[in-house]
């Protein structure tokens, strides 16, 4: 079996959560290398998880020929520069969400990855859970019928972390651009993998904790082509009792024959549908798909984690297009930043006017 030699750039907390630890297991992969500014924590991080190679520059890193994948987990704002590089090298790609912080640097990390035929794709690890990929299918069956209405919603602690000091809040904050940016960018991902094209948009938003400087909260409507409308609704919130708040955390869609309700971060999903014999006895069904429990939420969000890291290891191994492509990111961050210019403007915005 072909192993890919693996390097990650930005050695942060979603790299040493979901990247370092699923390259370090999975036999398709040999992490060979990382990559950060900070020199003692990456050195300290390359002895924990026996890596041989450190590097502070990530320019050296894709000259020194020693990987042929890099996982991208910088802030947003250099996601473009730092893809680009690699891609120029020949080195293929998973960025973390979202592709870019605007439609300029995507189409630059588009064209490269194009220009230089390396596979590339971003982290929306959501589409990877097993009860959202089977709510997807019921959508496509007609399982509830024409869908009419739809929600999602996350409530995180985001920047709001015990582990970072309150005085770093609004510096972390920052470099996540925004809770709507940051949170509910995966959520647009989600309405627009399940829902189609969205046709306009209205957001509102607001900034609780004080002294932070971007929107922790936001609220977005959509309107999509098909004529559903949509709901995003997503606050940074310190609520640590996972099971007791995961309500915060949904997808819902409602149909002409009935709705699905789905966790959002896995593992579990009910259907109604009212011409089923089963509906009609026991009303809304819920589902655990795949062997995890639905008590613990947390292992179905890993899972997906280690199946978006296998998904891009077999997209290079066997010369395939992934599962999440750039085009779709960037139609993603496109839903996003029409948001915050309808805050902006205070009015609808029509994504026809968003083709820049």
């Amino acid at each position: 079996m072909k192993v890919i030699n693996v390097g990650i750039v930005g050695c942060g907390q979603i790299a040493q959560e979901a990247h370092i630890p699923n390259y370090v297991t999975n036999p398709k992969a040999k992490l060979t290398a990382l990559c950060d500014v900070e020199e003692q924590a990456v050195r300290a991080l390359c002895e924990k998880n026996n890596v041989k190679n450190c590097f502070t520059n990530y320019e050296e890193l894709f000259d020194s020929n020693l990987v042929e994948a890099v996982s991208v987990c910088v802030p947003t704002r250099y996601h473009s520069k730092v893809v680009t590089a690699a891609a120029k090298r020949g080195i293929h790609v998973l960025c973390e969400k979202p592709i870019a912080l605007n439609i300029k640097e995507a189409e630059e990390i588009l064209d490269a990855v194009a220009k230089n035929n390396v596979k590339f794709t971003v982290g929306y690890n959501r589409r990877f859970l097993p009860n959202l990929i089977l709510a997807k299918e019921y959508l496509q069956n007609g399982k509830i019928g024409k869908p009419v209405l739809a929600r999602a919603s996350t409530v995180t602690m985001g920047p709001y972390q015990p582990q970072i000091d309150i005085s770093k809040y609004k510096e972390e904050a920052q470099k996540r651009v925004g809770c709507l940016f940051d949170s509910g960018v995966h959520l647009a991902d989600l309405m627009i993998w399940l829902l189609g094209k969205p046709s306009e948009v209205n957001a509102i938003m607001s900034t609780y904790f004080e002294g932070v400087t971007v929107d922790d909260s936001a609220i977005m409507q959509v309107k999509f082509e098909n004529g559903a409308l949509g709901s995003i609704h997503v606050s940074w919130i310190d609520l640590p009792n996972f099971k007791a708040t995961e309500n915060t955390r949904r997808v819902e869609i409602i149909g002409t024959h009935g709705l699905i309700e789905a966790d959002c971060l896995g593992p579990s999903l009910s259907i109604y549908n009212r011409n089923s014999l089963t509906s009609k006895i026991k009303g809304k069904t819920w589902i655990t798909p795949a062997n995890f429990d639905p008590m613990l939420p947390q292992e179905a969000l890993a899972w997906s984690f280690s199946k978006e890291i296998d998904s891009f290891l077999d997209s290079i191994i066997k010369n395939r297009t992934p599962p999440v492509t750039g085009e779709q990111a960037k139609e993603s961050l496109r839903l996003i930043l029409a948001a915050y210019e309808s805050h902006k403007r205070k009015q609808t915005v029509l994504m026809v006017e968003r083709n820049e």
